[in-house]
């Protein structure tokens, strides 16, 4: 009986000893109705930022695909071989494993700073506090590794094809109805091109030129040298109104000064001499007016003559002469294009006393050119001036020659030749005649 009760006393002193070795874990804590509503949003949130970069690499697999697509039409179709039809895109499996091998790996960009800061603020807000104990929270779900968010690739930019623009089947059309491009409806400040083409073969228009003339006789007998005339001028359009591109009308400004000089050998000195025989210089003011195929140029200039001072040196002039070309004149001319033909004539009537110079004056011409797309034309043409001063006898201008260029500012290149009253300088009287090359260019 004694050894029964001494080995129930060991062993119920055992049994203390274990127990009191044993450490004792504290009861989980309860969340409290707030803590509970933060860890489910929180995990709402989470399951939605799953979301989210799911359908992100589902969308970056299908685009991947389909440059991998038209990479293998292209190069199938460089080789010659038929296209097979694309293989579908599947989505992953639910399962989460990882995509297969065989689609290349999306393109993960780096997370910027404000996504960084929110994942710390999530952060934050699921742990624990200080002040608080630690929660057990049975079949908590791990915290999601933070991912970068991938960024959906821009489409592919599809290059446009540029259609050739059509070649227009009908003709280049002639110096004066090309100028109706130009007119625009409504009002124009230094407008482009002209409604009244300049006339090339007038010998006192505003244009620039030069021209060499080797023959040159006065009064029947040959000049011993040659006259080399210069004119440096424009005709610039500084207003136009106009309704649409038959209805127009503009005001054009002109100035010109026309030069002559004289090259010849002087044979007392033995030596080649380069001298002005006179200069003229004209301004005008110019309103010009287009009905359809009508053209009309009205205008009014003023014009003077001055010998140069070699001219009058070397012919030892020591008393005045009468000048009569210093005057203002006011005429009206009609200008239209028929089968390539420009045709033009025209009125005048000087601003003088009849004492000083006769009033009439007449003009008529034509002027010739080819339309064509090449960058050269035939032109030529001829120009007819009366003057009552010179008892109406016919000043005759007339050129054959090459235009240059595919703009309204062409270099002309002309033979010509003339015969009639002296176009230059005060001694109009004297008969004049010459033949030689030309340089015309319309500057404006």
């Amino acid at each position: 009986m004694k050894q029964t009760l001494s080995v129930l006393l060991l062993s119920i002193l055992l049994g203390a000893g274990a127990l009191a070795q044993t450490p004792t874990t504290p009861p989980a804590r309860v969340l409290t109705p707030a803590e509970q509503r933060q860890k489910e949003k929180i995990d709402r949130e989470v399951q939605r930022e799953r979301q989210i970069r799911a359908e992100w690499l589902q969308k970056q697999r299908e685009y991947e695909a389909r440059q991998a697509e038209k990479e293998r039409q292209r190069a199938a179709k460089k080789a010659g071989k038929p296209i097979a039809p694309p293989a579908p895109v599947t989505a992953p499996a639910s399962t989460g494993n990882p995509p297969s091998t065989s689609t290349p790996a999306p393109t993960v960009a780096e997370p910027t700073r404000k996504e960084k800061r929110e994942q710390r603020k999530k952060e934050a807000a699921s742990a624990p506090t200080p002040a608080n104990a630690p929660v057990a929270e049975p079949d908590a779900p791990p915290a999601p590794a933070a991912e970068a968010p991938v960024t959906t690739p821009r489409p592919e930019r599809v290059k446009r094809e540029r259609k050739p623009k059509p070649v227009s089947s009908e003709p280049v059309v002639a110096e004066s109805n090309r100028d109706a491009s130009v007119v625009r409806p409504g009002r124009e400040f230094l407008p482009k091109g002209h409604l009244f083409d300049p006339i090339l073969l007038d010998p006192l228009e505003a244009q620039t030129y030069g021209s060499i003339l080797p023959g040159y006789w006065t009064e029947g007998k040959k000049y011993k040298g040659s006259i080399v005339p210069f004119a440096f001028g424009f005709a610039k359009p500084f207003y136009r109104r106009s309704t649409d591109a038959t209805h127009a009308e503009e005001w054009v400004l002109d100035l010109a000064s026309f030069t002559q000089f004289e090259a010849y050998h002087d044979d007392v000195q033995d030596k080649a001499r380069r001298q002005i025989m006179n200069t003229d210089y004209k301004i005008s003011i110019i309103y010009n007016v287009r009905r359809g195929e009508n053209n009309y140029r009205f205008r009014v200039y003023h014009i003077s003559s001055h010998l140069g001072d070699d001219y009058i040196y070397r012919n030892k002039l020591t008393a005045p002469s009468p000048n009569s070309v210093n005057y203002e004149q006011l005429d009206a001319t009609y200008s239209r294009v028929v089968d390539n033909w420009r045709l033009y004539g025209g009125l005048g009537i000087v601003l003088r006393k009849a004492e000083e110079r006769k009033l009439m004056s007449a003009q008529l011409g034509a002027f010739y050119k080819k339309p064509s797309a090449s960058a050269a034309r035939l032109v030529g043409g001829v120009d007819i001036k009366f003057w009552q001063q010179t008892d109406f006898r016919p000043g005759i201008h007339g050129g054959i020659g090459i235009e240059l260029g595919r703009t309204q500012n062409n270099l002309t290149f002309l033979l010509e030749g003339y015969s009639g009253f002296r176009p230059y300088s005060q001694y109009e009287q004297q008969q004049t005649s010459w033949i030689g090359v030309g340089l015309y260019l319309n500057p404006f």
